[in-house]
C-alpha cells in the first residue's frame, strides 16, 4: 500500500512539475541546468520505482528511494537559488524564507507539498520491503 501511495504522489508531482516547466518555457525564461536534472531524476526514479513494484526487490526500492531523495534535493536547491536570485540582499535562513515565498505561488506550493507524499511512503515501502528480504 505504501509503495502505491508513493507511486501516485510521484506521478502527480511529475505532472505538476511538468506544468511548471511548460510555463517557464512559454514565458521564455532561462531555465537552469539543475531543473533538467530535477526532471530526469524524477522520471528515472519513477521507472526504478515501477520496477521495484513489479519485482518486489528491496534493492530496487532503496535505489528508487535514493534517486527520489536526490531529486528532492535538486528541487530544494532550485527553490532556494530562485529565492536568493529574487532577494539578493535578504538575510536570515534562506531555506525557510524560500518555503514561505511559495505561499505566493500556488502551483509551486502544491509541487513542494506533494513531494513528501511520495518521499515518506517510499521510505516506508523500502523499509518494509527489506524486512521481508
Amino acid at each position: 500500500m505504501t509503495a502505491t501511495i508513493a507511486l501516485v504522489g510521484w506521478i502527480l508531482n511529475i505532472v505538476v512539475g511538468l506544468v511548471l516547466l511548460a510555463r517557464l518555457l512559454r514565458a521564455r525564461r532561462p531555465i537552469p541546468a539543475l531543473a533538467y536534472y530535477h526532471v530526469v531524476t524524477a522520471v528515472v526514479g519513477l521507472g526504478i520505482w515501477i520496477a521495484f513494484m513489479a519485482a518486489g526487490s528491496p534493492v530496487l526500492a532503496w535505489i528508487g528511494f535514493a534517486v527520489l531523495t536526490l531529486h528532492n534535493t535538486f528541487g530544494d536547491t532550485l527553490m532556494v537559488r530562485g529565492w536568493r536570485k529574487r532577494n539578493p540582499t535578504a538575510g536570515g535562513n534562506a531555506y525557510f524564507q524560500a518555503v514561505k515565498s511559495l505561499l505566493k505561488r500556488p502551483l509551486a506550493l502544491a509541487h513542494a507539498w506533494i513531494a513528501p507524499v511520495a518521499w515518506f511512503p517510499a521510505l516506508a515501502a523500502a523499509v518494509i520491503s527489506s524486512w521481508g528480504a
